[in-house]
């Protein structure tokens, strides 16, 4: 999958970046350094400050990531240009972001009503994607610039927005919030989402710089893959989506076929931290409860698709899911998964009492105090869908008495599936993870600490690396452990805030990667 660096410092056009691109199969990583990714100048004219933008990104770019001949990145300057104040030059132009810090809606209003009060704007994005020395080559240039614009109205009346949670460029920080599109008659921060992507004036640039990759880059769509997906295989091993309430056993089943069938485990809940991290960040007031609400009613694929960024990579790997909610988010797994491997839907039920009482065992941070609070999850959780996929399950089994007897009849009922993972003696694991050893060195050095349950700083995991015995001689920088949590945020850690700064620890997922890693590595 072909990583592309976007050099920039804002979240919440990182955020945009990777929903507009979210149908390709690629990655859209932060910036690689600390401090500015570029100085950009405060001049009036685009070309001249595009140019010495992408000069000075190109410099800094060079000196603090690898090879940097061979890698794709890119910049992206939007600019305003409103009709009555631009006879002379385009204002603000591409001084916007200092243009809105500068000036309130007052300001702008009485700026316009003595105008004649011509409220029309547009409002342009240029991307200024970098190419790798070879293609450089083929198209005499170092770059390529791709440019959309939207048309509409500066808004007459100042409204109340809030950020959108799913949504985080949709805010009231921006000019978004005094922009109308045109045939709109709302800002575009207040638009929903399907309606305010075919006014966004970044989509077509996007669109058609990804384009410029599956042409150039091998990069292809999600129904690119679809159209070449492998077929299925008579008694493959299943891909296993495991559905059912709190404490019924979802997680003990996926350990279980881990140890004893190589499957690899992903919890679908760490996923869902992930799409909250990376519209967010770590200290956001937006809390992840209403994020993943609003998340799910707007898209329910934003936990799907990021859970098959991995599962596609891993080709013939046995994979087991645990923790999808609604039937919406199988469906999306379903059509967009492009291995060869047969989905298989499996309902796991178990009494209440039961299940409460493993709660109260369980002693998790999200354990319910009473019977009733844990019963007032249980209807929250069968309102999201829940129940609609026990109905729709291809097979729901009962887990109320022993482990043993749960086991059984599981492999009672997939023993030709599991037969064949027993049998085989072709090595089914490929090397998906090699290249990355500080996150393996991470991982299974925070899965040998005894309190799982601790957060550990950068400055900490760094020390612990340190005094493993299996990478003593291989120690790992506390600036390099740092940046591998600062570029990107992943699923394997949960993440707490200590003075404004992220701690971490294993999730599931993550404990789950280092159990199946020491296995195959």
């Amino acid at each position: 999958m072909l990583e592309l660096i976007f050099i920039t410092s804002n979240n919440e056009k990182l955020a945009h970046a990777r929903y507009l691109s979210k149908e390709y199969a690629i990655i859209i990583s932060k910036k690689k350094n600390y401090g500015i990714g570029y100085d950009e100048p405060r001049i009036d004219n685009r070309e001249q400050l595009i140019a010495q933008s992408i000069e000075d990104a190109i410099k800094r770019f060079g000196k603090t990531v690898s090879k940097p001949e061979n890698k794709f990145f890119f910049i992206e300057d939007t600019s305003v240009i409103i009709d009555a104040l631009s006879a002379e030059s385009e204002y603000p132009g591409v001084n916007i972001k200092y243009w809105m810090q500068e000036n309130d809606f007052a300001s702008i209003d009485k700026m316009l009503k003595d105008k004649g009060n011509d409220r029309r704007v547009q409002v342009r994005s240029d991307l200024i994607l970098v190419l790798p020395k070879k293609l450089q080559e083929k198209f005499n240039k170092q770059y390529i610039v791709f440019t959309s614009s939207s048309n509409g109205n500066i808004t007459s009346q100042e409204f109340n927005i809030e950020t959108q949670p799913l949504f985080p460029w949709l805010n009231s920080k921006t000019f978004n919030k005094w922009f109308i599109p045109d045939t709109c008659d709302k800002p575009l921060s207040m638009l929903p989402i399907a309606e305010a992507t075919k006014h966004d004036f970044r989509a077509r640039a996007f669109r058609e710089m990804l384009e410029f990759l599956k042409d150039n880059a091998g990069v292809k769509s999600i129904d690119d893959y679809r159209k070449d997906g492998p077929q299925l295989k008579l008694f493959e091993p299943y891909f296993y989506v495991v559905c059912g309430p709190t404490c019924s056993g979802k997680s003990t089943l996926a350990d279980y076929l881990s140890k004893k069938y190589n499957y690899y485990h992903i919890e679908a809940s760490d996923y869902m931290h992930l799409s909250y991290y990376e519209a967010h960040g770590i200290n956001s007031q937006v809390t992840i409860a209403d994020f993943a609400e609003a998340a799910l009613k707007a898209d329910p694929g934003i936990v799907a698709n990021q859970i098959l960024k991995d599962v596609n990579n891993l080709k013939a790997v046995p994979v087991i899911v645990t923790g999808f909610r609604s039937p919406d988010e199988i469906k999306n797994l379903e059509e967009k998964y492009i291995g060869g491997l047969y989905i298989e839907v499996v309902y796991i039920d178990a009494e209440q009492s039961i299940r409460f009482l493993r709660n109260q065992e369980r002693g998790r941070y999200d354990v319910q105090p009473t019977i009733d609070t844990f019963s007032a999850k249980d209807q929250q959780q069968f309102g999201m869908g829940l129940s609609t996929i026990k109905e729709e399950a291809s097979y729901i089994i009962s887990n109320n008495n022993k482990l043993e007897d749960y086991y059984t009849e599981f492999e009672t009922t997939y023993s030709k599936q599991f037969s064949s993972i027993l049998a085989s003696t072709e090595v089914r694991i490929p090397r998906v993870f090699k290249g990355r050893q500080l996150q393996n060195a991470i991982i299974l050095t925070l899965a040998k600490q005894e309190d799982i349950t601790k957060f550990y700083t950068t400055t900490e995991i760094a020390h612990l690396i340190k005094t493993n015995p299996d990478f003593s001689s291989n120690p790992k920088h506390k600036d390099n452990i740092s940046r591998y949590f600062n570029q990107n945020f992943h699923p394997y850690f949960e993440i707490s805030p200590r003075h404004g700064l992220g701690t971490y620890r294993l999730s599931q997922t993550g404990r789950a990667y280092a159990q199946w890693l020491l296995k195959n590595q």
